[in-house]
């Protein structure tokens, strides 16, 4: 798997999600210009889930993710045993809640963020890693008898 990829890729979701997080706390405009209408998605109910912002939800989730892939990077033997079950698991969970997500921007709030957009690629590119190597590099050779 590309876990150097997989672990910019998670970066900068952290990134993205720090700073959706910060400007939902700090009660702050959401800086999107005229690339979309982030302070009616922001504002939203769909903003948060039991008080948490959904973009701190998705930080967790880059931090896992970015962990998982230093982990393997670093040859731990539980990480190399379990990194891509468990990327595929977390990337599959959030590729999910994104597509639920952006549903949700275009056909209720009529209004898109583009630093939600952002995440949701995020999410996707490394869903699409995780998958192939999930997929791609698996030996289906028969066990020898």
């Amino acid at each position: 798997m590309r876990w150097g990829a997989l672990a910019v890729l998670a970066f900068a979701g952290m990134g993205v999600a720090a700073y959706l997080t910060y400007t939902h706390w700090a009660d702050k405009a959401v800086a999107c210009g005229s690339l979309g209408r982030c302070e009616t998605v922001q504002q939203s109910e769909y903003s948060t889930i039991a008080g948490v912002p959904v973009a701190l939800l998705g930080g967790l989730a880059a931090a896992a993710l970015l962990a998982i892939a230093v982990g393997r990077l670093g040859g731990l033997p539980l990480a190399v045993e379990w990194a891509s079950l468990a990327t595929l698991g977390l990337t599959t969970a959030f590729v999910a809640f994104a597509a639920y997500l952006t549903y949700v921007e275009l056909f209720v709030l009529e209004a898109i963020c583009i630093y939600c957009v952002a995440l949701a690629s995020i999410f996707t590119a490394s869903w699409l890693i995780s998958l192939s190597d999930s997929f791609l590099t698996r030996d289906i050779s028969p066990e020898p008898e």
